[in-house]
């Protein structure tokens, strides 16, 4: 019976497992610093922001439901609009509009 552990490189292996290790804590890094920034901005959010956002996550569910529900069909193209809308107010909103 052949053991095929005993062809591996430990070494290499290792090094391999350290240089994915560094590529996950890069991306948290990242992903830490988008959510932070993310937090930040909304925290600037008003009433009518915080609207548009929930507007924006109820259009998004009910479209990609929409894409599996007879039901909905013929909404399919409204909602996505509103999506759409939605969704570049908010991209503004946090990126580009500086009310400081």
């Amino acid at each position: 019976m052949t053991n095929y552990l005993e062809n591996l490189d430990r070494a290499e292996l290792k090094a391999r497992a350290e240089q994915m290790l560094d590529y996950a804590n890069t991306a948290k890094g990242c992903a830490g610093r988008w959510v932070d920034y993310g937090v930040s901005k909304a925290q600037e959010f008003s009433v009518f922001d915080f609207a548009v956002f929930k507007l924006c996550l109820l259009s998004l569910g009910i479209w990609l439901g929409a894409c599996f529900a007879k039901f909905f069909k013929k909404f399919r193209g409204a909602l996505f609009v509103l999506f759409a809308a939605s969704w570049l107010y908010l991209f503004w909103r946090i990126f580009f509009d500086d009310e400081d």
